[in-house]
């Protein structure tokens, strides 16, 4: 092989890896939790909308089977979550802040109901979930109920 073609395969093997690399650095968020009823029942297909006060940009998902669902590639900003299923109150949640590369686990218990009614969910989450893949060697998973039990300071 000559120098030259040893050049450029090596120039395209870096650039190959040069960008696998930067997908794993993404400054985005993401949401994941669980949805159920009064019950402890999973509320499956119920549709999950969060929406960027700033932009006004909505994102959109639905839980699975189990009751789970995933929201991904959100800008870091404040949003408000909205789950709906048909013959559940509808559950709002507003002022939701999620950073760079925050994983946020958020849950909703739906209430029996019309879905012109709707539950407005209080208080603001202070404490973010961050979770890595086995390709880091920093960081830790907590809990929401373990971070929710934290003494918070101002």
């Amino acid at each position: 092989m000559t120098a030259l073609r040893r050049v450029a395969l090596l120039a395209v093997l870096f650039g190959l890896c040069s960008e696998i690399h930067v997908h794993a650095q993404s400054t985005n968020a993401s949401l994941t939790g669980r949805i159920t009823d009064s019950s402890k029942a999973v509320v499956a297909d119920a549709k999950v909308i969060v929406i960027n006060t700033s932009t006004r940009i909505r994102y959109e998902s639905f839980a699975n089977e189990t009751g789970s669902y995933y929201v991904t590639n959100l800008p870091p900003g404040t949003y408000r979550i909205e789950v709906e299923r048909l013959g559940f109150k509808a559950v709002i949640k507003s002022d939701v802040i999620l950073h760079v590369q925050d994983t946020l686990e958020i849950n909703f218990e739906m209430e029996l109901g019309s879905a012109s009614e709707s539950v407005t969910v209080q208080g603001v989450l202070r404490y973010s979930i961050r979770i890595f893949d086995r390709r880091h060697s920093c960081g830790t998973a907590e809990s929401q109920r373990t971070a929710l039990e934290r003494p918070q300071r101002f």
